[in-house]
Formats: structure tokens, C-alpha cells, sequence
């Protein structure tokens, strides 16, 4: 008897040494694991630029390093959609701002668990007072006046990039104040230069259709109007160019979620601003 008892405690003294050490993981630690591995990927890249489609019409993103708070990263500079250029604002460092404002989350952010997101294992890490970070406000529209509440970010366990990003909060217009929540899914990542690149961003937003004014929606029915007053031809051709636009508005004003799909189609690194 004895001799099966030693047997059982030497079987269970063996099973906890053999056992995985389990790490109590913490947002910071996440977060900072986060910096490190953009950090490392995007040694040696001065700039790049990224082009996207968006609902049919592309635009051309120009990204240079630049030094702030001590940190070196990789900030939007120019946008240009349609021929038009546009500066970037002081505060927009577009695609990479979460890495701007990696120590800013890990200082507010709870480690809720692992999950998965698109077949992917993900740390969560939850936001309750993300009004206090600047970060989020584009989630919904950049020019809106959507103010970001909470947040829940999926971080792959593996890859250490953002696979998920869940936004809930308010907009105030005309009309008053509504709850508007925003998912924004990063997919498809892909290795150029070193640099892991989304190529394809799904944004769903819910809310919207509360804040939408009535002179928004006279608007949408004048348009609406106008196309029905088009030659067929002339309508047949605007229909192409603004299907995208046209189902998401619509979608918007019946009270659906919006949804909004970027892809990449190109990337090019230290080239140089594009154009010159």
C-alpha cells in the first residue's frame, strides 16, 4: 500500500513539473510586446506609401519616420484621393496610431483573456475610459463628432498585431446624442520589407442612422432624384462610379449597419514621396 502511494505522489509530482508555466499576463506586457515587434520590423524603413480602394475610389498614403516623445515611428504625412492632396493633421498618424498610443493604452487597459478572432488566437485587452486617450475618434469619421467611450483590442498571440479593434461611444449632432459602437477588422497581413501590412480592413459601424439630420437625408432623396432624371446611359455609368457609396448610404438611412471594406493594393517602401 504504501508502495502505491509513493507511486501516486511521485505520478502527481511529475505531472506538475511537467506541466506548462502558465503567465499571468498584463496589458502592459501585451502592449509593450506590441511597440517592440513593429519596432523591429520597421528597422531600417525611413517611408512608404500605401494605396488603397476604398468603395471604388483609391487613395495614395504617404508614411515617413518621424521622432516623437522620444519614439521613432512611422506617421501619415499626405492623403491624396482623387487627384486632390491633403496634408495629414498634427494628431493623425492613421494606420500605426495605436503604436503612437501603445503606452497610453497599456496604462488604461485590462487583460481580459484569449479568444479568437477569425480563426486566430488574440489577447483582450479592455478600455473603460478610453474619452481619456486620444484614440478611436476615427473610427466612426474623422470630421464626425463621435467621441470614443470604451474599447476592446484583439492582439494576435503569435504575430503581435492588432487583429480586432471594438469601439463604443457617442455622437452628438442637430438631433442630440446617440450610441454609435464601431468593429474594425485588420486582416489578411502580409510581409512587406519586414513590415506587416493589413491589406484588408473591414470597418461595421451601428448607430449612424440616428445621427443622420434631415437635411442629410433631403439631400440623399435630391440625388436620388437627379440619378432618376439621368439618360440611362449617363445614370448607368454614375450608378458604377457610386454603387459602393450608394448601398452604404442606403443601408445607413434604413437603420443597417454601415459597412466599409479597404483593400491594398500596393505598398512600396523608401521610395520616396509618391509623385516626386
Amino acid at each position: 500500500m504504501r508502495i502505491l502511494q509513493r507511486l501516486a505522489l511521485l505520478a502527481a509530482a511529475l505531472a506538475v513539473a511537467a506541466a506548462p508555466h502558465v503567465h499571468a499576463q498584463s496589458a502592459g506586457e501585451i502592449f509593450d510586446r506590441m511597440l517592440a515587434e513593429h519596432e523591429r520590423r520597421t528597422e531600417g524603413i525611413e517611408n512608404y506609401t500605401l494605396v488603397q480602394e476604398t468603395m471604388g475610389f483609391e487613395t495614395v498614403m504617404y508614411f515617413e519616420r518621424e521622432t516623437m516623445n522620444g519614439r521613432s515611428l512611422l506617421r501619415l504625412k499626405r492623403t491624396t484621393t482623387m487627384g486632390v492632396t491633403v496634408d495629414a493633421e498634427e494628431d493623425d498618424a492613421g494606420f500605426n496610431e495605436i503604436y503612437e498610443v501603445a503606452h497610453e493604452l497599456a496604462a488604461h487597459a485590462a487583460y481580459v483573456g484569449r479568444n479568437e478572432v477569425d480563426g486566430r488566437s488574440v489577447h483582450v485587452l479592455r478600455i473603460d475610459d478610453l474619452a481619456e486617450i486620444d484614440f478611436g475618434h476615427g473610427a466612426v469619421d474623422e470630421d464626425s463628432d463621435f467621441v470614443p467611450e470604451r474599447g476592446t483590442i484583439y492582439v494576435d498571440t503569435d504575430l503581435f498585431v492588432p487583429r480586432r479593434m471594438e469601439f463604443e461611444g457617442s455622437m452628438t449632432t442637430e438631433q442630440g446624442t446617440t450610441d454609435v459602437t464601431s468593429v474594425v477588422d485588420l486582416q489578411d497581413y502580409r510581409e512587406i520589407e519586414g513590415m506587416l501590412v493589413p491589406y484588408r480592413t473591414v470597418v461595421e459601424m451601428q448607430g449612424l442612422s440616428e445621427a443622420i439630420d434631415p437635411e442629410m437625408r433631403q439631400q440623399y432623396e435630391e440625388m436620388k432624384r437627379q440619378l432618376a432624371e439621368m439618360p440611362e446611359s449617363q445614370r448607368a455609368m454614375a450608378e458604377r462610379m457610386m454603387k459602393g457609396q450608394l448601398e452604404q448610404i442606403e443601408k445607413m438611412m434604413q437603420g443597417d449597419a454601415m459597412v466599409i471594406e479597404m483593400t491594398v493594393t500596393d505598398v512600396r517602401v523608401n521610395a520616396g514621396p509618391p509623385g516626386e
